[in-house]
């Protein structure tokens, strides 16, 4: 892509996390662009998302996606000081320390290999703690914890509220929200000439994919696959009275309080194609396993329970990056469940892609590329 390519006519599909910072840092540059919504913005993944923000651990981390993963934190903080007057939005970003917590063996040792890499990132407060000092800390945690990993900083914030002030920002420097269901891209050549919404046409120089799970519909625009699947998660909103807890994590799930005054608790990863209703299974699931680690929840209301579907790649890493053949075509997607943390560096590298063709990131490892390479290999072999 090049800067004739990045007047108005940038296009994003998708107005989640990933969606709205494409267009506000757009907007940054100069640059305006027409977000392309079927539902409303911040209707799926990134509205009913925790909102926690843990750079330093999750899929793909510290390698090969660290680096990108402790920009967000950066831009995260950043966005903190200015994002909220620019938009009007107090999304209620708060620092805070998480507590991870193990109570066997294999999740002590698991803990333990990642500290090193954790404890040389400057600006952070990585420890292991023992048991008793992490009981300190929670005394509410059920007996038997053998230690866990104390993080300071992490944050948190209301993941609608972040989604819905980035999209105020951007159309505060010019960005455009319409409704509607994109269900192709015509070509001229190797460039995008328009998208179709609906029965209109709309002349487009740049497109970016931002459509989470349902990325792996425009496969078929672009004659390149983009093999995205929706990995449903599940959370429940417990009602209870006692003091707030601190963010705890153990074996990928994790208890909090928000600022709502309520207990969310969570997670599933589910493969339940494109049903995002809540379960009771989940429901159980997730219960069950606070329970045993909280066990003062067991006296908790369940005054809410939303499932949401998170877009994931088979490696589990992020696809970012000009799609192979198609100069005018950005792929942003599959952060999986670290979307709202990754959110602002994927939608600045989309937009350093659209306005100057090039981004300062190393991106190399979530190319769309990848999987074309994969297949042509196994084709091969």
């Amino acid at each position: 892509m090049t800067q004739e390519n990045t007047s108005p006519d940038v296009v994003i599909i998708g107005a989640g996390i990933v969606g709205c910072a494409t267009a506000y840092y757009l907007g940054k540059a100069g640059v305006k662009a027409t977000i392309i919504e079927r539902d409303s913005a911040g209707a799926h993944a990134s509205g009913y998302a925790l909102g926690g923000l843990g750079p330093l651990g999750g899929a793909g981390i510290p390698e090969p996606v660290g680096h990108i993963s402790l920009e967000s934190w950066r831009l995260h903080n950043e966005l903190a000081s200015t994002l909220p007057e620019e938009s009007g939005v107090d999304y209620e970003y708060k620092l805070e320390t998480t507590i991870t917590v193990a109570y066997s063996q294999e999740q002590a040792q698991g803990l333990r290999e990642r500290l090193p890499w954790q404890q040389a990132q400057e600006g952070f407060r990585v420890a292991w703690r023992e048991g008793t000092d992490i009981l300190a800390m929670e005394p509410r945690l059920a007996p038997g914890v053998l230690g866990g990993v104390v993080t300071e900083p992490g944050a948190m914030v209301d993941s609608y509220k972040f989604n819905l002030a980035l999209l105020k920002a951007a159309e505060g420097m010019g960005a455009v929200l319409r409704k509607g269901e994109v269900t192709g891209i015509n070509f001229q050549g190797d460039r995008a000439r328009s998208v179709v919404v609906g029965r209109d046409e709309m002349p487009c120089g740049a497109v970016v994919l931002a459509m989470g799970p349902w990325s792996g519909s425009a496969s078929g625009w672009m004659g390149t696959e983009l093999p995205v699947r929706p990995l449903k998660g599940q959370i429940l909103r417990l009602k209870i009275d006692g003091a707030p807890l601190p963010h705890l994590g153990w074996e990928g799930s994790y208890a909090t309080t928000k600022p709502d005054g309520l207990v969310w608790i969570g997670t599933t990863e589910e493969n339940a194609g494109f049903d995002a209703t809540p379960t009771a299974e989940a429901r159980e699931s997730i219960l069950r396993s606070a329970v045993a680690v909280l066990p003062y929840l067991a006296n908790a209301q369940v005054v809410q329970h939303t499932a949401c579907l998170r877009p994931v790649a088979p490696d589990g890493l992020p696809i970012l990056g000009q799609v192979p053949g198609k100069r005018s075509i950005v792929a942003a997607t599959a952060a999986g469940r670290k979307g709202i943390l990754l959110g602002p560096v994927i939608g600045r590298v989309a937009a350093d892609l659209v306005t100057r063709g090039e981004t300062d990131m190393d991106i190399s490892a979530m190319s769309p590329g990848r999987f074309v390479e994969t297949a042509t290999r196994a084709g091969a072999s």
